[in-house]
């Protein structure tokens, strides 16, 4: 389901990497999500949904997606949900490093 990365392996590596290996994070990120919970908004592909981080607009389609899948596999599991969706939208367009570290979090303690 999700793979259990390291949140400070993830971050020192997008800092290292001048955020090229964040990039690929949010591939993989935005592929586990969806596989998980099966929630898209808009009914976006994941390969649109990628796409979309190059006109500045993806970081926000995946803190909403991201919150979505990630309610939807507590919901599976009978976890209780939080709706995080205004934390991560503004973390998307202010700290969008904040928003990878919170959400590798959440898929570390569901995996």
């Amino acid at each position: 389901m999700f793979t259990n990365k390291s949140v400070v392996v993830v971050i020192v590596l997008t800092v290292v990497t001048c955020g090229l290996y964040s990039i690929y994070w949010y591939w993989k990120a935005i592929n586990e999500l969806y596989n998980a919970g099966g929630k898209s908004l808009g009914n976006l592909t994941p390969g649109i949904q990628f796409l979309l981080f190059f006109v500045y607009v993806g970081g926000v389609v995946f803190a909403i997606n991201a919150d979505d899948n990630l309610n939807a596999v507590k919901q599976q599991r009978g976890l209780t949900a939080a709706d995080n969706k205004v934390i991560y939208v503004i973390l998307a367009l202010v700290f969008p490093i904040a928003l990878i570290a919170l959400v590798q979090n959440e898929m570390n303690q569901l995996a």
